[in-house]
């Protein structure tokens, strides 16, 4: 029997919601480099290689939220466009320090996963020769 996190019954729950953990770093970027409205970063995602076709834009804004809360982003109403005022975003100090520490927490994960990926690549090439 299983126990443990991420077995057993909920499995794979996730799957539609897959990258949204990157979610806030990747806005928190985009928003360093320039002030943007929600559909805006909505597609800028695609830079990041965010498959957007199945992503909600509602969950951006609802990040936004939150980041808002938290003091990290203001928004303002913009007035620039030509149909309904958009809501722009901007990003505060307190969302630069947050910036920097989520890519600080990345790049750590992005180094134990090249060497997860090493290891699972070695061991299978030891297989295959001794097969």
């Amino acid at each position: 029997m299983r126990s443990g996190r991420g077995s057993g019954r909920g499995m794979g729950r996730g799957r539609k919601r897959q990258g949204v953990g990157y979610l806030r770093p990747a806005l928190l970027f985009m928003l360093l480099r320039n002030d943007a409205h929600g559909y805006a970063l909505f597609d800028g995602l695609t830079e990041f290689k965010f498959k957007t076709d199945n992503m909600d834009p509602s969950m951006i804004y609802r990040i936004l939220r939150d980041m808002e809360s938290f003091g990290w982003v203001e928004s303002s109403m913009g007035e620039e466009s030509l149909g309904p005022q958009r809501r722009i975003y901007k990003i505060l100090p307190d969302g630069e320090v947050c910036l920097a520490e989520l890519m600080s927490g990345l790049k750590q994960r992005r180094e134990e996963i090249e060497c997860l990926i090493a290891g699972y690549e070695k061991e299978n090439k030891s297989k295959d020769k001794s097969s």
